[in-house]
């Protein structure tokens, strides 16, 4: 027998001598607007996604990145662990798209201007992101990643990508207008300036003021400039 039919004979409605399709009849049709409701699983689906990343983002103006865990999400969002595993494959990966969707900066100049004045905007643009409850976010993430390569390929991913390529092709800019010199390693002093930050962060966090990415972009500059003397 199928499992069709045992789930049919199995109702007390039903007798077991009873026809099969004579027994499907007594099942009451769905209404159209049961078939609507049933339907409407993914609105559902992105309301919860939302919720879970307005559950993190609260979270984390109270508690360390250290602190929470997919379980707690779940709990606050009122989703099971298995929704949130739809989206995303760890902790880390959700807190950096609950920053990510609450971060406010304008968008990075990359035309219309000399290359050195797009570095020093890009620098004070990240600086704003790195400010506040933010920054903290930023480098605990930073932290939680160590000692695992997916967490870091996330965190660049998800993060410091976007700088690094925003910060390259400005470069790549000024190198080909003549401002910095053709020989100027471009990965190397996006290396320098975003690994000074980073440091920073992590051992000073305080420090980390526009004062400072003032003087990091000045540094960068003759960087580039030292690099044009010796071409």
């Amino acid at each position: 027998m199928s499992v069709a039919q045992r789930a049919f004979y199995s109702d007390a409605n039903v007798n077991k001598d009873e026809d099969l399709f004579s027994a499907a009849e007594k099942i009451p049709a769905v209404k159209p607007e049961e078939k609507i409701a049933k339907s409407a699983g993914r609105p559902r689906s992105e309301a919860s996604r939302q919720a879970i990343l307005d559950a993190t983002w609260k979270m984390l103006l109270h508690t360390s990145v250290k602190d929470i865990s997919i379980e707690g999400i779940a709990k606050k969002a009122n989703v099971g662990k298995t929704t949130i595993y739809r989206w995303w494959p760890n902790k880390v990966s959700v807190v950096l798209d609950a920053v990510n969707g609450q971060m406010m900066f304008p968008p990075a100049i990359i035309s219309g201007h000399s290359a050195k004045e797009m570095m020093i905007a890009q620098l004070e643009r990240f600086g704003k992101t790195l400010k506040g409850r933010t920054g903290r976010i930023i480098t605990e993430v930073f932290a939680e990643s160590q000692g695992s390569q997916d967490l870091l390929e996330i965190y660049y991913k998800n993060f410091m990508l976007q700088h690094e390529e925003i910060l390259a092709n400005i470069i790549e800019q000024g190198k080909e207008s003549g401002e910095f010199a053709m020989n100027a390693d471009t990965a190397l002093v996006v290396d320098m300036i975003y690994g000074s930050v980073f440091y920073r962060l992590m051992s000073n966090p305080e420090s980390i003021q526009p004062v400072f990415f003032d003087s990091l972009a000045v540094l960068g500059l003759k960087v580039l400039s030292v690099y044009k003397a010796a071409a």
